[in-house]
This record gives C-alpha cells, structure tokens and sequence, in this order.
C-alpha cells in the first residue's frame, strides 16, 4: 500500500512537471512565429514542405481586397496557392502577371512589373477571368478549377480550345497545347503543361495537411 501510494505522488508530481513544460514549449513557439524566427526558419528548411511562406502570407489584405472587388473571395486560399508556385512571394512581380494582357502599365516582358500590389490585381483579374472561362464558380469543382489554373499558366485561350477539343482539362491535353503552341511560335518551351496539378499540390496541403493546421493555430495565437 505504502509503494502504491509514493507511485501516485510520483506522478502527480510529473503531472503539473509536464503540463509546464507543454506550455513553456507553445508559448516559445508562439514568439518565435511572432518575431519571425520560426517562419524564417520554415521557409528555408526541409521541413516547410508545401506550407505558404510567410513572403505570400504578407500578401493576404492585397489577395482579400481584389479577390472581393473580382467576386472570388472564396477562392482566396488558390491565389496563395498560385503564388506559392509562381514565386513563393518574392520579387516585384509575385504573380508573375508582367506577361498578362491585363498589364497595362508595365511592359510585358517577364518580371516587367515593379509593384507587387499591381502584380496581385492584375493575377486576380487575370485568373478571375479563367475562371470564368472555365464555368468555374466554387473551389470544390476540381475539374474546372484545374482548367482555370492551366489557363493562368498558358493564356485564356487554352481554356476555350480545351472545352471544344476535349470538354475540359487533362494534363495530357495541357501536353498536346503545350507542343502546338511551341511549333506555332517556334519556342523550345512554352508554359508548364503541369501546372495546374502543381498549385493543386499547395492548395490541397495547405488546407488538409497536420502541420499547416498546427502552424494556423500558431498563427491565430500569435495574432491574439
């Protein structure tokens, strides 16, 4: 009886132990993401994976304002995505959308574009039009949303010649456009006939994976 009840006292005292050091270790990690350590250290290391940067996470009031302004507030969390693979969040032209038709202020030649604001209004409006292309109004439709995302990489016209050709997107047949167009203009290389299935890759882990709904907590606690 008397080992049974030093056994008890022995774990009571690990109980509150424990429960300090669980503590002690969130709310480091708390500061750390607050000051940027930790973020610094994820976006340069093996263990990021596919969670958003914190160079794209900057970006969210810009990606909120003209995602709400297009009517494709809901599709927030896919122009993160697209970001995440165009540039992770660097550089003056994070969309990558010098080449748009919709830039009408800088030139179109790649990287053109010095303001990273003008960069995200001019991705949204051009995906916002992809979308519309493609019929698309809901994330959750996974075909058309990935016809709208290999239209962002290739140009609006592989979305219209998609649906008349094949009724939507393959990635076989992002392959076929993708080689007509590189005899058409005689290139060696013309956009990613992958693409769609690469931002799908950061979309998906971003909103399913253990550890970037671990780091959305760590995020929210950090905001309190």
């Amino acid at each position: 009886m008397a080992e049974q009840n030093h056994k008890k006292r022995r774990r009571l005292r690990k109980g509150p132990k424990a429960a300090l050091i669980v503590m002690v270790i969130i709310v480091a990690i708390v500061a750390l993401w607050h000051y940027g350590s930790l973020e610094y250290l994820l976006d340069n290391s093996v263990l990021h994976g596919k969670l958003t940067t914190r160079h794209v996470r900057q970006y969210r009031p810009t990606i909120k304002k003209y995602t709400k302004r297009c009517g494709i507030s809901k599709f927030e969390p896919v122009v993160e995505a697209i970001m995440m693979q165009e540039t992770k969040g660097y550089g003056t032209d994070p969309m990558q959308a010098s080449e748009s038709a919709l830039n009408t202020y800088y030139s179109k030649n790649p990287n053109s574009i010095q303001d990273p604001k003008y960069s995200v209004r001019v991705g949204v409006e051009h995906f916002a039009d992809c979308l519309k292309a493609a019929g698309c109004t809901s994330p959750s439709q996974r075909s058309k949303l990935m016809l709208a995302l290999q239209g962002y990489n290739f140009g609006n016209n592989y979305v219209q010649w998609a649906l008349n050709r094949y009724g939507g997107y393959s990635e076989a047949n992002a392959k076929v456009f993708s080689e007509r167009m590189k005899a058409q203009l005689n290139w060696s290389a013309y956009g990613d006939p992958t693409y769609a299935k690469k931002v799908m890759a950061y979309y998906d882990y971003n909103r399913n994976s253990k550890m970037a709904k671990f780091f959305k907590k760590i995020e929210a606690l950090g905001s309190d």
